[in-house]
């Protein structure tokens, strides 16, 4: 892989990784990938560097006030504790917990 190829597969890498069945499930229900402040219950959905929503949590576009440290190129590397990955779904937050609990065969 060239330089250029390496370096935007690195800026779009997801901040965690995904389980994939529950990634594509909560795609198709409606879940949106998601990050919340647990001490100030601010949520923001995962978007890409367009600003268009993603389909897997990325950090790129969380904000600044989240942000503890980024590295030379500018990619969030630490975010302030208390940040936790979920989805949103019909103005709720789930946590990745909740979300693997639900009855998906229902």
């Amino acid at each position: 892989m060239h330089e250029r190829e390496t370096s935007a597969a690195s800026q779009t890498m997801p901040a965690y990784h995904e389980i994939p069945e529950m990634a594509a499930g909560a795609a198709l229900l409606g879940f949106l990938p998601a990050f919340r402040d647990l001490e100030t219950d601010e949520v923001h959905l995962s978007v890409n560097e367009h600003g268009k929503l993603a389909s897997v949590h990325l950090l790129e576009n969380l904000p600044d006030h989240w942000v503890i440290e980024r590295d030379e190129a500018g990619r969030i590397t630490e975010l302030k504790e208390g940040i936790i990955a979920g989805f949103m779904r019909h103005e709720r937050f789930y946590t990745r917990a909740e979300l693997a609990r639900l009855p998906w065969d229902a």
